[in-house]
This record gives C-alpha cells, sequence and structure tokens, in this order.
C-alpha cells in the first residue's frame, strides 16, 4: 500500500474495492502502550504540556495522529502559535506539500509530525519515538497500524492515546482486541492546566486563521468532488 494507493483508496469513499490481507492485530513488548482520561475541552491543553516536554521525556520525535484533515490544519495552527514547530500531513494538501511535510520530518527539520490516518500506513517513517493518538481511531487494526509507527528494528517505543468520556468504548474494543490494557500517563493536572489560558487564547487565534485561510471552503469542495 503506497501512499499514491492510499490517497486514491481515501479520495474514491466507497467505490473502490479494497482487499487487505489479515495479519491479525499484533504489538510488540517493546511499545509501551498507554493513555490520559481527559476531559474534551481542555485535550490541546495536555497535547501542548507533553509537546513541551519532549526533550525531558528523551523524544527526539513524535506522531500526533487526528481523524480529520481539519483537525490537523487546525492543530498545526495552534502549535504554530504556541512557537512549537510541526510539520502537518492530510488527504488535502497537495502532493508537493505532503513530500515536503515529510522530508521536514524524516531530515530532523521538524521533531513533530501532525496526521491523518493518510500516514499510518505504507509511508517509510524509520525513527519515531512516540506516536501520541489526539483523537482514537474507529477501528482497532488503525491503532496498531498508528503506533505501528514506532518500535521499528526492535526499538522501544511509547504510544499515548487521549480518552475522553466520548471514546471510552473505542478504547475497550482495542484492549480487547489487543489482549492487554493500556496503562496511564503520569501527569500532574496541576502542572498542566497552569497554561490553559495561553493555549485556549492561541486555539481562539488558530480557529480565526483556519477561517482567513478559507480551508473550510476547500474542505467543502474537496467533499463535492467525492
Amino acid at each position: 500500500m503506497t501512499s499514491d494507493l492510499q490517497t486514491l483508496f481515501e479520495l474514491s469513499a466507497n467505490k473502490a474495492y479494497f482487499y487487505e490481507a489479515y495479519e491479525g492485530f499484533k504489538t510488540v513488548e517493546t511499545l509501551k502502550q498507554q493513555y490520559i482520561f481527559v476531559p474534551k475541552n481542555v485535550k490541546d491543553v495536555y497535547l501542548a504540556h507533553i509537546l513541551s516536554n519532549l526533550e525531558y521525556m528523551g523524544i527526539c520525535s513524535a506522531i500526533i495522529f487526528v481523524s480529520t484533515c481539519r483537525s490537523c490544519h487546525l492543530l498545526s495552527l495552534l502549535l504554530e502559535e504556541l512557537d512549537q514547530e510541526a510539520a502537518a500531513l492530510h488527504s488535502l494538501k497537495s502532493q508537493s506539500q505532503r513530500l515536503s511535510a515529510l522530508h521536514q520530518f524524516k531530515s530532523g527539520q521538524v521533531s513533530i509530525l501532525l496526521a491523518t490516518d493518510v500516514v499510518s500506513r505504507g509511508l517509510d517513517i524509520p525513527t519515531v519515538d512516540l506516536v501520541i493518538n489526539y483523537d482514537i481511531p474507529r477501528y482497532p487494526r488503525d491503532y496498531v497500524h498508528r503506533v505501528g509507527r514506532t518500535t521499528r528494528a526492535g526499538r522501544d517505543g511509547l504510544a499515548v492515546s487521549f480518552i475522553t468520556q466520548n471514546n471510552v468504548d473505542l478504547i475497550h474494543e482495542i484492549e480487547a482486541v489487543l489482549g492487554k490494557q493500556l496503562e496511564e500517563f503520569e501527569c500532574k493536572e496541576q502542572e498542566v492546566l497552569s497554561d490553559i489560558t495561553r493555549v485556549y487564547k492561541a486555539r481562539r487565534v488558530a480557529t480565526m486563521k483556519l477561517m482567513d485561510d478559507g480551508f473550510e471552503e476547500k474542505h467543502k469542495n474537496a467533499k463535492n468532488r467525492n
């Protein structure tokens, strides 16, 4: 499954026949799988807190998975407002923009890649220390593909999933398929929320920029083409 085929499959919606060989749902033992149970309205605050502590955690590279192109673009604008460099990769970007984002991440120019499931499989990204599931995927196999971006070549890795009251059932399905429970990611709530005002302000600015960029119109046009 190459990136071009993955893109074609996404654009064709339900019109394409797609066969995927079943390989089972497996994650390696060297992967530490954790979760944070967090209110939906402060997900960004928790994300900013983790990203600000990457160096302390010994993390050199991270991929943040989101469910939609809009969320991907909005988070990229949010991190920009928070002076956090990141590349964004989703299906509404042109091929040249995607290649540029991948090059930035793979070459180490940026240590954070924001992505939809367009990057969860079929792309050669050899070194990823951390995978963050900002949005929980709908299917366990997508979770396995996402977290499989780390622990390549026998390396250790970390996957952290943000669980809200709306997706507890999804994480239970994932745990049932994996045959193991995720561990709780330790963080001090008081430390996290100390930055809430700055993150909320950045979110408001990012949302205004999203509208000014004409992203909603591009998204609407892309849907109509499909």
